[in-house]
């Protein structure tokens, strides 16, 4: 049976075909029915079937493609939309839409919408109800309950870098901080509200960060900033917390990630009086290249320098927090109620020690002090003159539990507390207690030198040095013999006295003592170094002394230890150095050649933390990571 068909070649004018199917082109200025096929420039149309319609105007039902529509379409289901103006539901893509209620679409780009869509919505400036799945809208009203893969305004990150001078972190952008510390830099806060908790996770670097003045730290000081190492990748994370709005914070440190990997011990180089090398035995008589004592991987921490009854006697913290000494034991400096030595290391009873210094004293993870040995100037700090052979426990529960804090020197001690401020205790003897009191004075209990900033601190045979929070460094004690002090005279002080400068680094081993003089690095990782030099000790390439501070080659200086007319120190990149004497193989260079530069020791796994016990010795140890 065969069909009607209807073929239209340029009809003019209104006509109506009820389920007309048409082939071919419609160029009919009106059209009411259905069609399929194309139709164009139709100025009234109901319920049209269309493949492309380009009609300026149009009412009714759609399906296919519709373009140029200069009114709004009521009920109207299309693939494209590129109208200026639309009222209806379509599915789609919508591009240009100034107003469009209860739109469901696919992709809309439109500058403005109200409705409810589900999709992607780009450049919205005002919506309410929204359900989407990506909104790129600079602004959004509405409740945002079906909001998924945006931040709460709880927890919010953003990723800031670190400028050279003040980096601003908006809190708007995020309260989780990400924070890339590739400069030196002062951090400040915009946006702050007035209740406000701001983490801070930094990646590992040698550079520094000066906080906001309003910080109160947990422990009285700001946390050591953890620098570049070869064993520990992941950062270091603080929390900052506000109740009015910035004008003070708390903080705290969440995560360090500082001597949280056990390392392995090795003797460097020395003299093996008393079994001070710890290679359980007295032979060799010397040691010229590094050894490791013992076999294992568990040390965490390492005293440093040896002075007065110190001399010649190791100490260290196993991971476990058990306290470890070896060594010369005439007075019981090793603490092991007794006076014999130890050519390896013994075992100190507890499992709650954090760290301690040349054998006479430690602190534990509750924050006592305990000392022991010799205390013929009161220097155990028990308000007498009697020795100890076991560790004893000095007043105060507050003592610092950083290992930048507790330094043991020529007959005294000097340790910081968690408020900032500064005690001394021993022989006064050239000025060294720094408490501005005759040279002769004795103090046999802890008494304060005044200030409470005070934050790394290191004890020579007659010197000391320290440095504060806000990057000053300070000496006091004997300068006569080679100006040791590093002011520019050889002049004794009694009491803390500047040497110039604001930048000088914060942390453990970043200044020290040797025999006569001091060395420090500043936070550019450049290293400092004055007074005797005879042994071409101060690493400048020559045997002069000098008085103030001169530099010594290189910029990724990490730490510095100085010892009796020698001394070493760590770079960012691993490697170990060391110079000045070597008369006993101190150097580790299998040699006994003095070198008055910087000399590297064999290998790039070297860890930061460095001690040369003193005495005659000289002995080096060093730490490496398994």
């Amino acid at each position: 049976m065969s069909q009607e068909k209807a073929q239209l070649i340029a009809p003019q004018g209104h006509f109506t075909v009820p389920g007309l199917n048409v082939a071919g082109v419609v160029t009919a200025s009106s059209f009411s029915g259905n069609c399929t096929g194309t139709a164009s420039s139709l100025a009234q149309g109901s319920n049209v079937v269309v493949g492309v319609m380009t009609a300026s105007s149009f009412a009714g039902d759609v399906f296919g493609n519709a373009a140029g529509l200069s009114t709004t379409t009521a009920g109207l289901k299309l693939g494209i939309v590129t109208s200026t103006s639309f009222a209806g539901n379509f599915t789609g893509i919508g591009s240009g839409l100034t107003g469009t209620p209860n739109i469901v679409a696919g992709l809309v780009t439109a500058s403005q919408f109200i409705g409810n869509t589900p999709g992607l919505a780009a450049g919205l400036s005002a919506g309410k109800n929204l359900n989407a799945g990506i909104i790129t809208a600079t602004t959004f009203h509405g409740d945002g309950s079906n909001l998924t893969g945006a931040g709460s305004t709880a927890f919010i990150r953003q990723d800031v870098t670190a400028q050279s001078g003040t980096t601003t972190i908006n809190l708007n952008d995020g309260n989780i901080i990400y924070l890339t510390h590739s400069n030196n830099t002062t951090i400040a806060f915009s946006n702050v509200k007035t209740a406000d908790d701001v983490t801070i996770i930094r990646t590992l670097t040698d550079n520094t960060i000066t906080w906001p003045t309003g910080v109160t730290w947990n422990g009285g000081s700001a946390p050591t900033l953890i620098g570049a190492n070869s064993y520990s990748l992941t950062g270091q994370s603080f929390n900052l917390v506000t109740a009015d709005g910035g004008t003070t914070w708390y903080g705290y440190e969440e995560v360090n990630n500082d001597n949280s990997q056990p390392f392995e011990l090795f003797a460097i180089g020395g003299k093996n009086n008393a079994g001070a090398l710890a290679q359980n035995t007295s032979n060799p008589a010397k040691l010229s290249s590094p050894v490791q004592i013992g076999s294992d991987a568990t040390w965490l921490r390492m005293g440093s320098t040896g002075q007065g009854d110190g001399q010649d006697t190791g100490i260290a913290v196993k991971s476990d927090g058990t306290l470890w000494t070896w060594g010369y034991n005439n007075k019981g400096q090793l603490g092991h109620n007794n006076n014999v030595d130890y050519s390896s290391p013994t075992q100190i009873p507890g499992t709650t020690w954090a760290f301690g210094d040349v054998g006479t004293a430690a602190v534990k993870t509750d924050g006592t002090l305990w000392t022991w040995g010799n205390n013929t100037s009161g220097n155990l700090g028990h308000n007498n003159r009697t020795a100890y052979s076991s560790p004893t426990q000095l007043p105060g529960t507050t003592w610092s539990t950083d290992q930048k804090s507790l330094s043991v020197g020529g007959g005294f001690t000097a340790a910081i507390k968690t408020d900032g401020t500064l005690w001394v205790w021993g022989s006064g003897s050239t000025g060294r207690l720094g408490l501005n009191q005759p040279h002769s004075t004795k103090i046999s209990s802890p008494t304060q030198v005044p200030g409470t900033t005070w934050d790394t601190i290191d004890a020579g045979g007659g010197t000391c040095f320290a440095t504060k929070t806000d990057g000053t460094l300070w000496s006091w004690g004997s300068g006569s013999g080679d100006g040791d002090l590093g002011h520019g005279n050889k002049t004794n002080y009694s009491s803390p006295t500047q040497i110039p400068g604001t930048t000088w680094a914060n942390g453990y081993q970043k200044v020290t003592a040797h025999s006569q003089g001091g060395a420090c690095i500043r936070t550019d990782g450049t290293l400092w170094t004055w007074g005797n030099n005879g042994n071409g000790e101060l690493g400048l390439n020559n045997t002069t002394e000098y008085s103030s501070p001169k530099q010594v080659p290189g910029t990724t200086w990490r730490t510095v230890q100085g010892g009796q007319d020698s001394m070493m120190a760590t770079k960012t990149d691993g490697t170990l150095w060391a110079w000045g004497s070597n008369s006993y193989g101190s150097l580790g260079q299998n040699n006994r050649t003095n070198e008055s530069s910087p000399k590297q020791i064999t290998g790039t796994d070297w860890g930061k933390q460095i001690a040369i016990i003193g005495g005659a010795g000289r002995n080096f140890f060093g730490t490496k990571i398994p």
